[in-house]
């Protein structure tokens, strides 16, 4: 289901997409979850909303364990910045090579979906996370990548377009067709 306006079309991934963020939008307010849930859970939905069922849980897959691992890292790499008096040098080399870690580790398992939110949400821990609560503020950003990745999924459920589909036998009409 598609409409085209001129060189512009607007189709179902669409407008599942948009689903999505209304209801992530939706949650993160009635649960007081702030700005930055709802940005990180609609870029998880952004990122996970395919084309199809089976590759929205794919991808929501992928996101989801490449957020834990991004998250991970963000908590490694933000301990050792913390011993180390948060030196710049420890910041410039440990970023890069956690990415670098985290790619090679996303590849390795064939999760190539996640492999973009997994490092951002590398980035976005590491380079925004509070002086205080580190590893409960990688959690929650976890948890709304997870939200993100739910809301996704079962907002591409309700449009299941690639489900298999199941003939039916024609039933055989005559003597012969019984043969």
């Amino acid at each position: 289901m598609s409409l085209q306006f001129g060189r512009f079309r607007l189709g179902l991934r669409t407008i599942k997409t948009a689903l999505a963020i209304f209801i992530i939008l939706i949650l993160t307010h009635l649960f007081h979850r702030g700005q930055t849930a709802a940005m990180i859970a609609g870029i998880s939905a952004v990122i996970a909303v395919r084309d199809s069922y089976t590759a929205t849980l794919q991808a929501s897959k992928a996101r989801f364990i490449g957020s834990a691992l991004g998250g991970l890292l963000a908590v490694i790499y933000y301990f050792i910045y913390l011993l180390s008096h948060q030196n710049f040098a420890v910041q410039v080399i440990l970023i890069p090579v956690f990415v670098l870690v985290n790619i090679v580790i996303m590849d390795g398992f064939e999760l190539h979906p996640g492999l973009v939110g997994a490092n951002a949400t590398l980035l976005i821990i590491a380079l925004t996370i509070t002086k205080t609560d580190y590893v409960a503020y990688a959690l929650n950003r976890v948890l709304d990548t997870f939200v993100g990745v739910i809301v996704a999924t079962l907002v591409n459920s309700a449009f299941i377009h690639d489900a298999p589909l199941k003939k039916i036998a024609k039933a055989p009409n005559n003597q012969e067709d019984r043969k």
